[in-house]
C-alpha cells in the first residue's frame, strides 16, 4: 500500500485539486466534442458549429471530433473517470494524514478547504463547484483550460451553465441546486453572481455568470481576510485584573458552549457586558465579531445591502469559528429598524446552527422583533466595595502602586463603575491630557474632570454641567451646618452598606436615593455648598434648568422630568433643582383644569424623586413654600441664614483670591460691620472692587472695597446716608 505524505500548506492541497480539474475538463472535452469544432474541422472559440448544434437538437454521430481528440492524445472519457477517481482517493487520504500529523491542531492553516466544508456544512459537489471557481480566479492556467473546453472568449465569466456541462448532465439537479438561494454556496455569500445587463436580476440561472467570493480565495490560499462592513469589526481580548467577573463569565461560557445559543445580556453601559463576553471567547478559543446595528440604522440600507453584509459577516464567523455579538443599546424607536426588522431577523436566524449573543438595555417589542424571544443574562450594577480594587487595577498599568492606591481610594468614592468603564475613564483622561506625562494625567481631579464631562450627556439641554474645586472645608459655614453636611457625605457614602449588606432595604420602600433640601435667602451660598457636596462626593452636578422643564402643554413636563431621572440614573450624576419653588410649589384645591395638571405633574415629580436611587439637591428661597409631601420625602432639610459678623468677616478674606493684589490696610472687621450681607453680595462687591483695581493699575485697597460695597448694598435695597460712605475708609 501506498504511502501518502500530508499536505504543507493549501497551495499544495489547490494544485493537487488544479490536476483533478484538468482532469475535469479533459472529460468534458470527451462528453461535449462538438463545442470545440467549427465546421471546417478545426478548433475554434468563436462560433457554433453545425455539428454542435445537430448533436444539441438531435442524436449526432461526433466520432470525427473523438478522432481530432485521440489525434491530439486526450483521454477517453473512462480514462479521465479513473483519473478523476484516483486524485480524489489521494486528496482524501493525504488529508487524513495531515489531520493525524497534525492531530487535529491548526489543520485549518493547512487544509483550509475540509475545515470550510465543515464550517458551512457543505456537500462534497457544493466545495468541488467552489474549488472549480476559486481555481479559474487564482491561476490563469485554469482559467485558460476552462475557456479552450467550452469555446469561450477571452476574459469571458463562468456561468452556471458551463459548471453543468463541466460535472456532465448526469449530476445535472445536484449541481443545479447548488446555485439556488437557499443552498449553502449562495446563502453564506461563498459564490457570487453577475446579473447581465439585458436581463438584470431576471438573468437566467444557466446564463448567469458565478464566481467565489474573494474572501474565500483568499481563505482557500491561506491568506488573511479583512471584514469592511460598516458598524461590524473584531473585538481583541479585554485584560481582566479583578476576580468579582467569574461567575457571570461561567454562565456565559455555559451559553455559548452550546451548538446554538441566542442570549440577551442585558445592564448598563460599562457594566462590562462586552469585556466578560469577549474573555469568556478567549477561554474557548473564539473570536468575537461585534455588529453595532445602530450603523445599519444610520445609513438607511437598502434591503439587498442588509442580506450581503449579514451574509459576509456570518460567513466571516464561520470561517473563523467566532461568535457574534449584536450591540442594539440605541435602537428602541428607530423607524428604519422597525421597517426593516423581519428581514434583519430572517438573514440572522435563517441560517442553521447559527448563533448570536446581544448586548440590550432590556427586551423590548423591537428587540423581539429583531431577534426573536431570548434567554438572558443580566449583568448588574458593580458594587462600591470592588471600586478600590477596579481602580487599583487599572491605574497601576500606569502608576506607581502608592501613587496609584492614592488615587483609587479617592475615587472609590464617586462613581460605582465596572472595570471596562474605568479603563474608558483613564484612556480618555490620557487623550485629553496627551500634552502631559501620565503622572500628571492620571490625577483624581482630571479623572474626575473626564468622568463628568462623559457622563449625562443625554441631559444637555434640560440641565447644566456644573463643577467647582472647593471642598467643604474651604467655604464659610456656621458649625451647625457644617455638621449636618457632614452627615449628609456620610449617608452618601455607607448607603450600600446599610442598605444591601445590612439588610435595612427590606424595611425601606421607597427608594435608597439621597435628598437633600437647602433653603435661604438668595446670596446665602446653597447653590455652592450644593456644587461642593457634588465634589466631594466625586460626581458631576447637574444643574435643572426649570424653565426648559416645566411646560404649558399637557404631559410634555411629565416627559422631561422622565427623561432628567432616566439619564441621571444611569450617569450618577448629582441633580441640583435650583430655586424650585415653581416646580415643587404646594398642591391647591382643584378649581379648574389647570389646577388637576398642575397637581399631576407635583405628584409625578414626588414618585420619580422618591424612587431615585441618586442624589439630588433642591434649592428654595422660601422654606415654607414647598408641598408637605415632599418635606416628609426629604432626609436632610438644611435652613442657610444671613451669616454671622465672624462669617462675613471670613468671607470678604476668602473671596479674594490668593493671586489677586491686595493692600495690607485692609478692615475687613469694618467691611463685615457695616454691611449685613450674604456671602453672594460680598463676592459681588469683591468683584466690582477688583474691576476698578485693574483699571486703574492698581492694588485692590480698602477704600475700593468700601466704594464697592456700598454700590451692591444700595442694589439690595437699603438706604445709605451720605456720612455712612465715608466712615469706615481708610
Amino acid at each position: 500500500m501506498p504511502e501518502y505524505s500530508p499536505y504543507t500548506n493549501p497551495t499544495e492541497v489547490l494544485h493537487e485539486y488544479g490536476a483533478w480539474f484538468c482532469a475535469l475538463c479533459l472529460r468534458a472535452m470527451r462528453s461535449h466534442a462538438m463545442r470545440l469544432l467549427n465546421d471546417s474541422g478545426g478548433y475554434s472559440p468563436k462560433s457554433v458549429s453545425a455539428g454542435e448544434l445537430i448533436q444539441t437538437l438531435s442524436e449526432y454521430d461526433d466520432s470525427s471530433a473523438q478522432t481530432w481528440l485521440d489525434e491530439h492524445h486526450i483521454p477517453s472519457f473512462d480514462q479521465c473517470n479513473e483519473y478523476l477517481a484516483l486524485i480524489m482517493s489521494v486528496i482524501h487520504k493525504r488529508i487524513d494524514e495531515t489531520f493525524e500529523k497534525l492531530n487535529g491542531i491548526n489543520v485549518e492553516s493547512v487544509t483550509p478547504s475540509e475545515s470550510l466544508k465543515q464550517a458551512f456544512e457543505l456537500s462534497e459537489t457544493e466545495l468541488h463547484i467552489l474549488i472549480c471557481l476559486v481555481l479559474v480566479q487564482f491561476d490563469d492556467k485554469y482559467a485558460r483550460a476552462f475557456r479552450y473546453v467550452f469555446g469561450t472568449a477571452e476574459n469571458a465569466h463562468v456561468t452556471v451553465g458551463s459548471i453543468l456541462l463541466l460535472f456532465d448532465f448526469a449530476n445535472a439537479i445536484d449541481i443545479r441546486s447548488a446555485f439556488l438561494p437557499d443552498s449553502a454556496l449562495v446563502r453564506n455569500a461563498l459564490i457570487q453572481f453577475i446579473p447581465l445587463e439585458n436581463w438584470g436580476n431576471e438573468t437566467p440561472l444557466n446564463n448567469s455568470p458565478v464566481f467565489a467570493s474573494n474572501r474565500i480565495v483568499s481563505y482557500l490560499l491561506g491568506e488573511p481576510g479583512i471584514v469592511d462592513i460598516v458598524g461590524c469589526k473584531r473585538l481583541e481580548p479585554y485584560p481582566n485584573k479583578g476576580t468579582k467577573s467569574l461567575s457571570i463569565e461561567r454562565e456565559i461560557k455555559k451559553t455559548i458552549q452550546k451548538k446554538r445559543f441566542r442570549v440577551a445580556l442585558l445592564g448598563r453601559d460599562g457594566f462590562g457586558r462586552t469585556s466578560a463576553f469577549v474573555r469568556t471567547a478567549e477561554k474557548i478559543h473564539a473570536h468575537v465579531f461585534e455588529l453595532d446595528l445602530s450603523a445599519f440604522a444610520q445609513n438607511k440600507y437598502h434591503a439587498d445591502d442588509i442580506r450581503r453584509m449579514i451574509s459576509i459577516i456570518i460567513r466571516e464567523i464561520k470561517i473563523q469559528h467566532a461568535l457574534l455579538l449584536i450591540r442594539a443599546t440605541k435602537i428602541d424607536g428607530d423607524q428604519f429598524l422597525e421597517q426593516n426588522a423581519f428581514l434583519i431577523h430572517q438573514c440572522l436566524c435563517s441560517h442553521t446552527n447559527d448563533a448570536f449573543a446581544v448586548i440590550l438595555s432590556r427586551q423590548t417589542v423591537l428587540s423581539r422583533a429583531l431577534f426573536g424571544e431570548l434567554n438572558e443574562i443580566d449583568f448588574p450594577a458593580p458594587l462600591r466595595e470592588n471600586q478600590s480594587e477596579y481602580w487599583l487595577g487599572a491605574l497601576s498599568d500606569y502608576l506607581p502602586k502608592d501613587r496609584a492606591s492614592e488615587i483609587a481610594n479617592d475615587m472609590s468614592m464617586g462613581y460605582c463603575l465596572s472595570e471596562s468603564e474605568i479603563r474608558g475613564v483613564i484612556e480618555q483622561t490620557l487623550a485629553r491630557r496627551a500634552n502631559l506625562p501620565t503622572k500628571l494625567a492620571l490625577t483624581t481631579d482630571l479623572l474626575t474632570e473626564t468622568l463628568n464631562k462623559t457622563r449625562g450627556h443625554k441631559l444637555e439641554g434640560l440641565a447644566t454641567l456644573r463643577s467647582t474645586n472647593l471642598f467643604l472645608k474651604d467655604i464659610v459655614l456656621s458649625n451647625d451646618i457644617r455638621n449636618v453636611l457632614q452627615e449628609v457625605l456620610a449617608y452618601a457614602k455607607y448607603r450600600d452598606t446599610v442598605m444591601q449588606d445590612w439588610g435595612f432595604n427590606k424595611y425601606n420602600l421607597s427608594g435608597a436615593g439621597l435628598s437633600v433640601l437647602l433653603s435661604g435667602v438668595p446670596g446665602t451660598g446653597k447653590t455652592m455648598t450644593a456644587l461642593v457636596l457634588a465634589h466631594e462626593l466625586r460626581k458631576g452636578l447637574y444643574v435643572v434648568d426649570l424653565s426648559r422643564v416645566v411646560d404649558k402643554y399637557i404631559g410634555e413636563t411629565e416627559k422631561r422630568l422622565a427623561m432628567i431621572f432616566d439619564e441621571a440614573e444611569q450617569s450618577q450624576a448629582v441633580l441640583l433643582f435650583d430655586e424650585a419653588d415653581s416646580l415643587f410649589a404646594k398642591r391647591t384645591d382643584v378649581k379648574s383644569s389647570n389646577d388637576r395638571y398642575a397637581n399631576l405633574e407635583v405628584n409625578y415629580l414626588l414618585q420619580r424623586l422618591e424612587a431615585y436611587s441618586g442624589v439630588s439637591i433642591l434649592t428654595t428661597n422660601f422654606g415654607g413654600g414647598l408641598d408637605e409631601a415632599l418635606a416628609r420625602r426629604i432626609q436632610f432639610k438644611i435652613d442657610f441664614p444671613m451669616p454671622d459678623l465672624e462669617q462675613r468677616i471670613k468671607l470678604w478674606k476668602r473671596l479674594i483670591p490668593p493671586a489677586a493684589p491686595v493692600h495690607p490696610n485692609i478692615s475687613f472687621t469694618a467691611l463685615a460691620e457695616y454691611f449685613e450681607m450674604s456671602g453672594g453680595h460680598i463676592k459681588n462687591a469683591i468683584f466690582r472692587a477688583a474691576i476698578q483695581a485693574a483699571m486703574h493699575n492698581s492694588d485692590i485697597t480698602h477704600d475700593l472695597l468700601w466704594d464697592a460695597a456700598i454700590q451692591e448694598y444700595r442694589e439690595m435695597g437699603h438706604v445709605i446716608r451720605n456720612e455712612t460712605s465715608i466712615k469706615g475708609r481708610s
